[in-house]
């Protein structure tokens, strides 16, 4: 599995209509991240690749404590077990009797990018901080809106990513699904299911 594999896509709903502008649904986002302290999640994540017109489906849980250092634990369970495990900038992937294999990311400014930007969605610092590295719309319904974002140049995102979505909650403002496109028109959706909010989150889970 790779690292791109640990980041997500959905779709936007056909003829669907902006009902907040940018800057309100940021806001709210923002509002209700305030507070978040850790976050536990299922999810199932698809895997479209353009050129071979394929879809590879799987499942797992995600793991979040804020904080510092900032821990994440991305795991996939089936069909093919793998861990991501991320405290601060060091990364580490795990695949079944492999030795793991370390990463630190804040000597790649690409990957630091792509972590400082997933830390974001989830609530570290303001989301109306993209504005500086994305063009910002908004779509969805009420029920489940969305932020368009299209990553400017020359940010390293841009030579990876041709467009993000994060899809939310309307209520809880809880993130739902999020859309990567690849430049290469290659896509990743995940859906995230059973969201427990703020519960506690042994620190043997991220090691």
């Amino acid at each position: 599995m790779t690292l791109l594999g640990c980041l997500l896509t959905g779709a936007l709903p056909a003829g669907a209509a902006p009902t907040l502008t940018a800057t309100e649904l940021m806001t709210k986002i923002d509002a209700a991240q305030k507070d978040l302290r850790s976050l536990r999640a299922d999810f199932v994540q698809h895997s479209r690749v353009k050129l071979f017109r394929q879809q590879i489906s799987s499942e797992g849980r995600f793991l979040y404590t804020k904080g510092t250092p900032t821990r994440l634990r991305w795991e996939y369970l089936k069909p093919d077990p793998s861990t991501m495990l991320l405290v601060g900038d060091k990364a580490q992937l795990k695949m079944g009797s492999r030795a793991p294999q370390i990463i630190d990311t804040g000597k790649d400014p690409t990957l630091h990018a792509i972590f400082a930007q997933l830390k974001l969605w989830l609530g570290e610092g303001s989301l109306r901080e993209a504005e500086g590295e994305y063009e910002v719309k908004t779509a969805g319904t009420v029920e489940q809106p969305a932020l368009l974002l299209t990553p400017k140049a020359p940010s390293p995102l841009s030579r990876i990513f041709l467009r993000i979505e994060l899809h939310v909650d309307g209520k809880t403002m809880l993130l739902r699904r999020l859309l990567m496109v690849e430049q290469s028109g290659d896509e990743k959706e995940v859906v995230f299911g059973k969201l427990e909010r703020n519960i506690e989150l042994p620190a043997s889970q991220f090691q």
